[in-house]
């Protein structure tokens, strides 16, 4: 998605910047983030898409991201937007307890298919749970395990970007939380048949030219409305497991 398109579309730009799933997300996240003038920690934020989307309904946004010209790319475009809630900070997840005191505490955490890239998952629940205030909410997603893994992901034995781990389950996740102070508030599932194969052909089609990749598929993804009914009709897995949870006081 190149600067002119997003200032034209605005902030939702960000939101079919990249993959189908990434619009299941942000539509999951909407109905549970609140708005007005809280702290949001954005944990693992990309291209920053959901950390100008926390700006946009007026929080306080930080992102972290250990990719220096993410950062930079995504400051420029909340600049351009007008986001002044939005800002972006060089960080590394798994030393993220080293950061508390800089960035202090948040009301609400975002850590959206970040925790399978990281090794000890514990660890980073712990300190996604220590980020919060008191009665703050974490809303979390990852990969599900009972879904089979998009094109072209694959497993690794060390943190280099790819998953350490293909994903859980809800009763895996329930009690990873519960174990870092954190009690589950709401268990969903996101991303189903279709958007996973609108997802799968734009990953092949962009072996050949990622651009053509997105622009190939990007008519398709009107079907993503039926999303929902299609995965349940047909009894498919979903892709992610989507998990809101709160700190206890």
């Amino acid at each position: 998605m190149t600067d002119p398109v997003i200032r034209i579309l605005g902030w939702r730009a960000m939101f079919i910047q990249g993959d189908p799933m990434v619009y299941d997300r942000w539509r999951w996240l909407r109905r549970y983030l609140r708005a007005g003038p809280l702290r949001t920690l954005d944990a693992g934020c990309g291209n920053g898409a959901f950390t100008m989307y926390a700006a946009r309904i007026g929080n306080d946004a930080v992102g972290i991201s250990f990719d220096t010209a993410n950062n930079r790319k995504a400051a420029a475009r909340a600049a351009m937007l007008g986001l002044s809630g939005a800002q972006f900070v060089q960080g590394d997840l798994c030393k993220l307890d080293t950061m508390h005191a800089e960035l202090g505490a948040f009301d609400q955490v975002i850590c959206l298919e970040t925790i399978e890239h990281i090794m000890d998952d514990h660890k980073l629940a712990r300190d996604l749970a220590a980020m919060l205030k008191p009665n703050g909410r974490l809303f979390l997603s990852a990969p599900y395990t009972g879904c089979p893994p998009m094109r072209g992901d694959k497993i690794s034995a060390i943190e280099n970007g790819d998953h350490v781990r293909w994903g859980y389950t809800h009763d895996e996740m329930r009690a990873l939380l519960s174990e870092a102070g954190l009690a589950t508030v709401s268990e969903e599932y996101c991303s189903g048949i279709v958007s996973r194969e609108i997802g799968n052909l734009e990953r092949a089609v962009a072996q050949i030219n990622p651009t053509l990749g997105w622009a190939a598929t990007f008519p398709l993804r009107v079907l993503q409305i039926a999303d929902r009914a299609a995965t349940d009709a047909l009894s498919a897995p979903y892709l992610s497991i989507a998990v809101v949870a709160g700190k206890r006081p």
